[in-house]
């Protein structure tokens, strides 16, 4: 039976997330990188009066030409709150920033000036044809009273931060984390905390994968680890898919006598809807789902689960979050010639040095050191011949 290609196989898997309709509110210093769940509003227009956009003289723009001379009546500063009468061919000295009074529709930066600018004495302006609302930053120019200001849906970034307090809110709506299970699997896997026997290795896939979802946006309520046994293996399933919205297992879905995921799964009545994908590495990837709740199956070799993580599991997460956009791939060319894999789409870490994609040799999925100094995946096609350098290939950079 012929695999569904990555896309192919990705948009089953989103076909079938539910959007989470839990909400909480959460402090402006913690909410970078979550979603909001309701719109922001701004309560007065912004700016909230016309803003001189220069320190310089407020002006009426009719008045100024090359050569004429106002006496400077008064001083704005930013902050000031200042009631001025005004007299025909007459100017204020005004600082960025600070409220234009009604009287004036221009502003003249003190570089056009003689910068006579001593109260009770004279400006002479070198400049013509004053244009009015010049160097004014008008009221209710960048949003009015009752606009949204940040839609729903949006990831907070630290510009997001910065809008949300300038409207005054400081407890925004979010979509509640997604909560998820990482469960590692294998006899021969220990604590990173113990000394391996010869023919052990550390778990260094669970750590890597807590820490991968928790910078998805994911609230990760524990990692725990099961040995190769369909019993224990199968109460982990159960147990776990009572507690979290997403279960990440990391080995035992291939067809091995010793792989019990894909039982487990069958047991909780898990429906699988990806069981494979025609990609290196990650052939064996599973998706699935159970009452609302996700299901990631992800291979064991560690270059292989981080991939796959990467290439489904934030994308499953997005969409749990409400966030539809797709991943952002780039398209940049490569540094080196390249050999693809003609039955599978490749997807090898590597760096970007000069603007080019660098794969550094690999020993295979189970060589987590060769990734040390990579940032993303590229992205190769599936095709027979090698890739020449300086072809433009899609880049998916690591979260």
């Amino acid at each position: 039976m012929s695999l569904p290609s990555y896309d192919d196989a990705l948009s089953q898997a989103l076909s079938i997330v539910n959007v989470i309709n839990v909400h909480e509110t959460g402090s402006l210093a913690a909410s970078v990188g979550r979603v909001l769940a309701k719109d922001i509003i701004s309560d007065r227009n912004l700016p909230p009066y016309d803003r001189s956009q220069m320190d310089g003289y407020a002006v009426v723009a009719s008045e100024v030409k090359e050569g004429v001379s106002m006496e400077v009546t008064a001083r704005i500063s930013a902050g000031s709150n200042v009631t001025v009468d005004r007299a025909p061919n007459t100017c204020i000295a005004i600082a960025t920033g600070a409220p234009v009074p009604a009287q004036f529709d221009a502003v003249v930066q003190h570089e056009l000036t003689d910068r006579g600018d001593l109260l009770g004495g004279k400006v002479t302006f070198h400049v013509d044809n004053v244009k009015q609302g010049k160097a004014i930053h008008a009221c209710g120019a960048d949003a009015s009273s009752g606009m949204v200001v940040l839609h729903a849906g949006t990831q907070l970034d630290s510009h997001h931060i910065g809008i949300a307090a300038t409207v005054g809110n400081t407890t925004p709506c979010l979509v509640c984390k997604p909560k998820v299970i990482v469960v590692t699997s294998g006899d021969e896997v220990v604590s990173p905390t113990e000394l391996p026997e010869k023919h052990q290795i550390r778990n260094g896939n669970g750590p890597m994968l807590v820490s991968l979802f928790e910078s998805f946006g994911c609230d990760v309520l524990h990692h725990q680890h099961v040995i190769d046994d369909a019993s224990s293996t199968t109460s982990a399933v159960s147990e776990a898919l009572q507690l979290c919205d997403l279960l990440v297992t990391v080995g035992g879905i291939s067809a091995g006598e010793r792989d019990f995921f894909p039982q487990a799964f069958e047991n909780a009545e898990v429906e699988i809807l990806v069981n494979g994908s025609a990609i290196q590495p990650g052939k064996p990837v599973m998706v699935g789902k159970k009452d609302g709740k996700m299901v990631l199956g992800l291979p064991g070799n560690p270059v292989s689960a981080l991939a796959c993580a990467h290439l489904f599991g934030h994308p499953i997460v997005r969409a749990m979050l409400g966030i539809h956009e797709p991943l952002l791939w780039l398209e940049i060319p490569l540094a080196h010639a390249v050999i693809p894999n003609k039955h599978r789409t490749v997807f090898r870490p590597c760096n970007i040095v000069d603007g080019k994609i660098e794969i550094p040799t690999w020993q295979g999925s189970g060589d987590l050191s060769h990734t040390s100094q990579t940032i993303g995946v590229a992205q190769l096609p599936m095709i027979g011949d090698e890739i020449p350098s300086g072809t433009l290939v899609l880049f998916l950079r690591f979260a």
